[in-house]
C-alpha cells in the first residue's frame, strides 16, 4: 500500500515534467508541504506501526528531481553568467559526491538527492519559459500550501491528533516535543520536524510581506496566520530570518517598501503582547522566546558559536572533506566521536561535505547570482524579484551561521531562480539607425549629358 500511494504521490509529477508543465512547481510545493502527514496516516491506519524506510518520504525527492528533466532541456536559454554559476554547483556536488562515495557509501547519492531536490528547482524555475504570471502564480501556490500547513499546525496544537501522537512516541521525541497534551506539544504540523515546518511557512510569508502581487486569499490576515504557527514551532531563527529580508528589502530598494516593514513590525508587536496573553500554554512560547534578550548566554547560540570555533580548524586539516552524506552519522568521525556532526553550522558542513574545492565553488555561485541580479538592476532592470532576489541571498547567508537551508527543496531557490530567468533581463533599448547627412555633390560628380 506504501508503493501504491508513492507511485500516485508521483506519477503525476512525471507526467507533468514529460508535457513541460509549468504547473509542475506547483505541484511540488504540496507534496513537500504535505508527504509526512499523509506517511503518518498510513502508519497509523493501514501499517499499524511506524516504518522508518517507508517510501512516502522519498517522494519529496523525486517529484523534486522530476524538475531537472525540463531544467536541462532548457539549458541552453541561460546567460552565460548564469551557467557558468550553475556549472560551479555542479562542480561542487560532484566533488562531494566522489568523496562521499569512498567514505559514506550509498548515503552519498541520499545525500545527493537533497541537493538536487534544491538545485534542480533554481534551475527549473531560471531555465523555464515563464512569465510574470506564472512566476507570481508559483509564489501564490507556495503561500496556498503553507495556509494548509498553518491551519492544520493550529489543529494539532489544540487537539494532538492520534497520528501525530502514534509517531512522535515512535520516534522517542515526547520531551523534545513536549508533551503529548493539547497546547503542551510543540508544532510541526504536516512537516517531519518543527525546523522544517518553520521554514516552510518562514519562506512562504516572506514573499507576501514584501509584494503585495504574491499574496494570497486571506492577505495580511494569512501572513499573521502563518507567522502565528511559526510561534508555535518554537523555533527563534526563523524570526530572524523574516527580519532581516524584510529589513533588507528597503534598504537595498532606496527605501522603497518601508513602509510595509513599519506595519509589520506593529502588527506582530501588537499581536504578540496582546495574543500571548489569552493563548493556552503561552508561558512556554514566551520563556522559549525571551531567550533572545540574552543572546550571549543562550546555550543554542554559544553551541553553534563552539561548533564554528572547532569548525574552522578542522576545516583547514581536510582539505577534501568528508563528501556528502557525511551528516549525522558519518559527522561523528569528525571529532573522534564526540560531535554528531557540523549540522547546526551551514558554513563548516558545505566545506565539510565539499572540501576546498567544492565549498569555494559553492560560495563562488553565490557570489555569482549577487553580480548577475546587481549587473540587471545597473542596467535597468525593474523587475521586483530582481531586488527581492538580492535580499533573500543576504538572508541566506547570514543564515548559513545556523545551519545548512541550501542541501534541500525550499521556496527560496525558486525565488533565486526566478530572479536568474530571462525573464528579468533589462530589455535594452535599440538606438535609431545611424544616416550620415549627404555630402554635396562635386562637378566631377555630375555625370555630362553627352555622357554615354
Amino acid at each position: 500500500m506504501e508503493w501504491l500511494i508513492s507511485l500516485v504521490i508521483v506519477a503525476p509529477a512525471i507526467y507533468m515534467a514529460l508535457v513541460r508543465s509549468t504547473y509542475l512547481l506547483d505541484y511540488v510545493f504540496f507534496v513537500v508541504a504535505l508527504n509526512r502527514g499523509i506517511r503518518r496516516l498510513v502508519d497509523f491506519y493501514i501499517n499499524g506501526a511506524f516504518n522508518p524506510l517507508s517510501p512516502i518520504s522519498l517522494t519529496p525527492l523525486v517529484v523534486s528531481a522530476a524538475l531537472l528533466v525540463p531544467a536541462f532541456s532548457h539549458f541552453n536559454t541561460l546567460t552565460t553568467r548564469t551557467r557558468n554559476l550553475a556549472m560551479l554547483i555542479i562542480v561542487a556536488l560532484a566533488h562531494g559526491l566522489a568523496i562521499g562515495v569512498l567514505n559514506q557509501g550509498l548515503g552519498a547519492f541520499y545525500a545527493l538527492g537533497e541537493w538536487l531536490a534544491g538545485v534542480g528547482a533554481f534551475l527549473y524555475a531560471a531555465t523555464a519559459p515563464v512569465t510574470p504570471r506564472i512566476s507570481d502564480r508559483w509564489m501564490r501556490s507556495s503561500g496556498y500550501a503553507a495556509l494548509v500547513v498553518a491551519l492544520y499546525g493550529w489543529y494539532q496544537y489544540y487537539t494532538i491528533p492520534e497520528w501525530d501522537a502514534f509517531w512522535v512516541t515512535a520516534v522517542k521525541f515526547v520531551g523534545y516535543l513536549g508533551q503529548l497534551k493539547p497546547t503542551e506539544m510543540t508544532v510541526f504540523s504536516t512537516l517531519h520536524e518543527r525546523g522544517p515546518c518553520a521554514s516552510f511557512l518562514a519562506w512562504a510569508a516572506i514573499p507576501m510581506i514584501l509584494n503585495p502581487r504574491w499574496r494570497i486569499l486571506g492577505g495580511w490576515l494569512t501572513v499573521i496566520l502563518l507567522l502565528s504557527v511559526v510561534v508555535l514551532t518554537l523555533t527563534r531563527t526563523m524570526f530572524l530570518i523574516i527580519a532581516l529580508v524584510t529589513i533588507l528589502q528597503p534598504a537595498l530598494s532606496k527605501g522603497k517598501g518601508i513602509g510595509r516593514v513599519l506595519l509589520l513590525s506593529a502588527v506582530l508587536g501588537i499581536g504578540g503582547s496582546v495574543g500571548l496573553q489569552y493563548m493556552p500554554g503561552s508561558e512556554r512560547i514566551t520563556k522559549r522566546y525571551d531567550s533572545i534578550k540574552d543572546i550571549q548566554s543562550d546555550g543554542s547560540y554559544q553551541g553553534r558559536l563552539a561548533i564554528l570555533t572547532d569548525g574552522i580548524p578542522w576545516i583547514i586539516q581536510h582539505p577534501l572533506g568528508l563528501g556528502l552524506g557525511s551528516s549525522g552519522i558519518g559527522g561523528s568521525r569528525m571529532n573522534n566521536g564526540a560531535k554528531e556532526g557540523w549540522c547546526d553550522s551551514g558554513y563548516i558542513e558545505i566545506f565539510s561535505q565539499f572540501g576546498w574545492i567544492g565549498g569555494l565553488a559553492f560560495f563562488a555561485a553565490m557570489l555569482q547570482i549577487w553580480t548577475e541580479l546587481s549587473s540587471r538592476i545597473k542596467h535597468g532592470g525593474k523587475d521586483a524579484f530582481l531586488f527581492t532576489g538580492r535580499a533573500v541571498l543576504l538572508g541566506c547567508m547570514v543564515f548559513l551561521y545556523v545551519g545548512n537551508i541550501f542541501s534541500g527543496f525550499s521556496l527560496f531557490w525558486v525565488f533565486l531562480g526566478i530572479s536568474l530567468n530571462r525573464m528579468t533581463k533589462p530589455v535594452q533599448k535599440s538606438l535609431p539607425e545611424y544616416h550620415p547627412p549627404l555630402a554635396h555633390p562635386m562637378p566631377w560628380d555630375v555625370p555630362h549629358p553627352a555622357a554615354g
